[in-house]
């Protein structure tokens, strides 16, 4: 009887060396690779934040009318962050043109209590919106009594103009 020199323990031996040599050529060749590629992301961008908000009507020399201004995520899918509202007022055209001073009107919102009514005016909000979310601010426009004749603004017309910070 010839014995052969190829036992089931050689064979097997060799067969897992060719095995264990395969995966190391094949993981040397995959971390070893190399290549190029590209690729780009277009950031994107708010919708923005709106403010509106009208003074009440009857304001006269030395008295106020109050006016709820409110501030409005546009972006339906992402939060917005507003750190100020600012407030400036003018005057119908007319109005101005025949001498009724925007200047002597003035805005305060009314969480600043102690604080001085001015033109403009900005007010700390420092508040996150989430998407499609609101906030109000309550507040008052104040008409100055100078000691002086300001027939020019009767009838006039009080204009709010709103910028927001936001970041």
């Amino acid at each position: 009887m010839i014995r052969s020199k190829f036992t089931k323990k050689r064979v097997l031996a060799v067969l897992t060396a060719v095995g264990v040599l395969a995966v190391a050529v094949t993981a040397f060749a995959f971390w070893t690779t190399s290549g190029s590629g590209s690729g780009s992301a277009t950031a994107g961008s708010d919708a923005g934040v709106t403010a509106s908000g009208d003074p009440s009507n009857g304001i006269y020399p030395g008295s106020s009318v109050p006016v709820t201004t409110t501030v409005t995520n546009s972006s339906s899918s992402q939060a917005q962050y507003v750190t100020n509202l600012h407030v400036t007022i003018s005057i119908d055209s007319a109005h101005a043109t025949n001498g009724c001073q925007a200047s002597w009107f003035t805005y305060k919102a009314d969480s600043q209590g102690s604080g001085t009514d001015s033109n403009p005016h900005t007010v700390a909000l420092n508040t996150e919106l989430a998407a499609s979310a609101s906030t109000t601010v309550a507040g008052h426009v104040f008409m100055a009594d100078p000691n002086t004749s300001q027939d020019a603004c009767k009838g006039a017309t009080i204009n709010l103009a709103y910028a927001v910070n936001n970041s």
